[in-house]
């Protein structure tokens, strides 16, 4: 049998008798045998290669009955009808009503009346017999794969959605569709920056999409290390609680993962693109990987075909076991399971197809559960051999519940998973046994589980017994939640909550009187207490979530009072147009602030010290709260040799360290393309260099080496990096990139808005350019963000400008005095940027990923107000303090930052979801970058005139 041949483990050929008598291997055989069990030339599948045919629409195969469109100038000249490539009817095109721009919807729509493998569109503009004017210069793709279902936007591999259209009215533009879209109909939106009219004529390439496959229910893969993402990145439906549903992606797009799943491939660059890949303890309840298709019809299934992994020597190794079930409705699996056990290859790393025969099996639902062999398991194609099924088939029925008592030899085999039969619902997909929507849950049914026997009178009066008993219970626990919700809402609406004058007291006088020196109690950096207003959110309890990220080094516990000592005002930035914070429920902006924080007496109290984000250089660090990543990947650097080292200026000066800013020669090879000011090797270029003074103690030594470790780790276009390090002879040095234009405080302190007549052209900055920045930022924040790293002092001071406006994230902004004045100190412990953190993180001390969205908000109100003035402009250091603790009551007094004068309302309004009350509102950098992206469609930097064409050394 083929399919046995090919699921036969390689290792098989070194097992034959030739071998043992010979004792060698034939190379060219394993060669070639490994070669055809990891091409896939076996099986059927979707060869990219060969479906490329025209589906019918300058030969008409397509009729004028499935070519429709959202409107047309004229019906009958320029209908959709009229919108065949290199024909020339009518008018001689397809034209919409009315002109297009980037926020108009047209369509052209083909109905391909089943489902087809579209790998190319073709676009030709009106020519009209040489009259016709107007062609799309650019436009989109919309498809839909079942009838009704949702009309998805096409996206290829680097998330674009925008396609090249024509340049003039006769030239056909052929463009390929990658990932290649399945579906049965397809819509053609004209799309153009600025507002034209277009018309186009149009053709579709591809092939029938034969496996029938409408769609997958899986867990989206997981992370390998910092460079290796094994998800499902094409996958076209919806991502639920990190499952995949309601779509297609890389497992049946016909692209095949190489072996070594680390190579970076041009075309993706995304290392592992190909691959899905799950580990096997990383989900709590670790078993099985569950994947549910769903088919456009009822098949009979042949066979199918899955192409593994099998790099043993990296943990990834070919399932062990698989478990396949069979349903008509998608609601009840009851048939028995096709077993298949894969026997381990331990000798040839090769991936390769695994070939399952399905005995013709019927069903219109397939459930594959794939047992792990080792700690990894990847997945690059998932291909079926079937025919649609002759005949009536109806949903199965729900099962009559039976009960049987469970004898001591039953209980060992409802302990095997593979043992059980699963009564499943496909929640994905929404359906029940006659089609209907159904919210109901799967019931598993034990195997051996006979109707022969039934329960006895006794038995039942003890279940009703029991169930009663619990009924109550439950009754009395919904009673005692809502008693204890009612008291807590009673509480949040007093003026003063005890835990708070104890523990959250901020504008206090010291014990020696003075009031102009501001002290804290050493409770504001640690949980609230426990009682009756105590807060409802669990991720603030005293122990803390596990992914929370408290500081790495907490000193022991001792009585505290901090003083804080006020920085005077030092800033340098220019006027603007100046306008009062507002206030979330539009009272007076002159805030009555109650006694929570007048001044009351000190409570002396055993807590931690409060934190630092200060390194021994004067920058700050970045929070690591998952050390063993970091441990896991690559931190090497060069020794750079101090000679290659000339200093310029000091940026500034820590306790045990400094931040100096210096040439350096011989750095080109190690520096991007758009950082090299002179393109000549021998120029030196600009990079920042952090010392650790020959006098520092071994913990400051120790706390250097170990942000050079975390420091190193980073390896992404909007992130610094490392260029290397100066070690072998003191004092010892970090050197770090530094980009062109200086710092984006300053670089957009001088330059003016577009809107600005009063500016010359050389001084101002589009919007689209600075939501362009905006959305680098986010991007390298959503980089930190998959490592679980926490920047703890994101704002423009501490983002870095270079040519194109291309942005880095830096961390040396708060070792320079020029920023002083954006800094809160504590005597002999912290220096805070409180007017940039989140609440939780001025009361609590806490950081996370979610307190840094908190202060992206506070950063994109500075980029749209060209950094002119400082956030909470008119409030002082103290009222800063005291407006978190209204966030933290949520009172309706809490004040936000004004909506800058050229800022949309939904840029607006994300700006108000990053400052939500609740972290587990606000959106995640992914999101945000996704936001932003879309929000700037089409803007390119290079059209953009820069300004500033200085160095951004600014004397500090």
């Amino acid at each position: 049998m083929l399919a046995d041949f090919v699921a036969f483990p390689v290792f098989s050929l070194f097992q034959t008798d030739y071998y043992r008598m010979s004792a060698r291997v034939d190379v060219l055989t394993v060669y070639l045998s490994c070669y055809l069990l990891g091409s896939g030339l076996f099986v059927q599948s979707l060869y990219l290669g060969e479906c490329n045919s025209a589906l019918g629409m300058q030969s008409f195969d397509i009729p004028d009955s499935a070519i429709t469109a959202s409107s047309s100038h004229d019906e009958k000249t320029v209908g959709p009808q009229n919108a065949r490539i290199r024909t020339e009817l009518y008018g001689g095109a397809w034209c919409p009503k009315s002109a297009i721009n980037k926020d108009s919807y047209e369509f052209l729509q083909v109905d391909l009346n089943r489902l087809m493998v579209i790998t190319q569109v073709e676009v030709q503009g009106r020519f009209g017999n040489g009259k016709g004017k107007e062609y799309a210069t650019h436009f989109l793709l919309q498809y839909q794969r079942e009838d009704g279902g949702e009309w998805i936007h096409f996206r290829n591999k680097t998330d674009g959605e925008i396609f090249e259209g024509n340049s003039n009215t006769y030239i056909a533009e052929l463009r390929t569709v990658s990932p290649p879209i399945i579906g049965r109909r397809i819509r053609f939106i004209p799309y153009s920056k600025y507002p034209r009219t277009v018309c186009m004529r149009i053709e579709v390439y591809g092939c029938p999409w034969i496996d029938g496959v409408v769609s997958y229910y899986v867990r989206q893969g997981d992370r390998r290390g910092a460079e290796v993402d094994l998800f499902d990145f094409s996958y076209d439906g919806m991502i639920e609680d990190n499952y995949l549903t309601q779509g297609l992606g890389q497992l049946t797009d016909g692209e095949y993962g190489d072996t070594n799943f680390r190579l970076d491939k041009v075309v993706h660059k995304i290392k592992g693109y190909e691959w899905v890949g799950w580990r096997n303890d990383s989900t709590e309840n670790s078993g099985p990987v569950e994947i549910k298709f769903k088919f456009d019809r009822v098949r009979k299934f042949k066979s199918v075909t899955i192409h593994c992994n099998n790099y043993f020597s990296k943990d990834v190794k070919i399932f062990r076991r698989v478990l396949l079930y069979f349903s008509i409705g998608g609601m009840y699996f009851l048939k028995e399971p096709i077993q298949y056990d894969f026997m381990p290859d331990n000798l040839v790393e090769y991936a390769r197809n695994v070939t399952i025969s399905l005995a013709n099996n019927v069903g219109q639902f397939i459930k594959l559960k794939l047992f792990f062999d080792d700690k990894w398991m990847m997945i690059s194609e998932v291909i079926f051999d079937s025919a649609v099924a002759d005949g009536k088939f109806h949903p199965e029925e729900p099962p009559i519940p039976t009960h049987a008592p469970i004898m001591a030899s039953e209980e060992s085999i409802i302990s095997k998973a593979e043992d059980v039969k699963e009564i499943d619902i496909l929640r994905s997909y929404g359906v029940t046994g006659n089609g209907v929507s159904d919210s109901s849950t799967g019931i598993k049914k034990q195997r051996n589980a006979a109707s022969t026997s039934t329960l006895d009178g006794d038995n039942i009066s003890i279940i009703i017994g029991a169930l009663s008993a619990l009924f109550v219970i439950l009754i009395i626990i919904v009673i005692i939640v809502i008693v204890r919700l009612k008291r807590r809402n009673n509480n949040n609406r007093q003026t003063l909550m005890p835990v708070i004058d104890s523990g959250l007291s901020a504008k206090l006088q010291n014990t020696s009187g003075n009031p102009n020196e501001k002290i804290s109690n050493g409770n504001m950096y640690y949980s609230i207490a426990s009682g009756d207003g105590k807060m409802d959110d669990k991720q603030f309890n005293e122990t803390g979530a596990q992914n929370e990220y408290e500081e790495p080094y907490i000193g022991k516990e001792r009585s505290l009072m901090a003083t804080f000592i006020p920085v005077k005002n030092q800033s340098q930035k220019a006027d603007f147009k100046r306008r009062s914070p507002v206030m979330v429920n539009d009272q007076d902006s002159h805030v009555q602030y109650d006694a929570l924080y007048a001044a009351a007496d000190i409570i002396n109290s055993k807590v931690p010290n409060i934190p630092s984000i200060q390194g021994v250089s004067g920058n700050s660090i970045y929070g690591v709260p998952n050390t063993e990543l970091l441990l896991s990947m690559d931190n090497s650097v060069i020794e750079i040799p101090k000679r290659n080292l000339r200093c310029i200026e000091v940026l500034g000066v820590g306790q045990f360290g400094e931040v100096h800013l210096c040439e350096a020669t011989g750095m080109h090879e190690y520096l991007e393309d758009h950082d090299v000011v002179n393109r000549r090797a021998s120029s030196p270029v600009l990079v920042v260099v952090k010392i650790l003074r020959t006098s520092a103690d071994d913990r400051a030594r120790a706390e250097f080496l170990r942000e050079i470790r975390n420091m190193s780790v980073l390896k992404d276009p909007n992130i610094v990096r490392v260029l290397g390090v100066c070690t072998r002879e003191e004092p010892n040095c970090m050197v770090v990139e530094y980009m062109q234009y200086g710092d984006l405080n300053q670089f957009l302190v001088d330059h003016l808005p577009e809107t600005d007549d009063s500016a010359s052209n050389d001084r101002k900055l589009g919007y689209g350019c600075q939501i362009y920045m905006a959305s680098q930022i986010a991007s390298g924040m959503k980089y930190l963000e998959s490592l679980n790293m926490v920047h703890r002092d994101l704002a423009t001071r501490n983002c870095l400008v270079g040519r194109h406006f291309a942005i880095k994230i830096s961390d040396f902004g708060m070792s320079r005095s020029l920023y002083s004045a954006d800094y809160y100190r504590i005597e002999g412990r912290a220096v805070l940027p409180i007017r940039w953190m989140a609440w939780e993180s001025i009361l609590l001390g806490k950081f996370t990923t979610k307190s840094d969205v908190w202060s992206f908000g506070i950063t994109l109100w500075e980029i749209l107000t060209f950094s002119k003035v400082q956030p909470y402009e008119d409030m002082s250091d103290e009222q800063v303090i005291e407006n978190s603790g209204h966030h933290y009551r949520n009172d309706n007094q809490q004040i936000y930052l004004p909506q800058p004068a050229i800022c949309p309302k939904e840029i607006y309004d994300l700006m108000l979801e990053c400052w939500n009350r609740h972290e587990s509102e606000r959106p995640s950098f992914r999101e945000i970058h996704m936001f932003l992206l879309r929000k700037n469609m089409g803007y390119d930097p290079k059209l953009e005139i820069l300004g500033r064409t200085s160095l951004g050394i600014v004397h500090s």
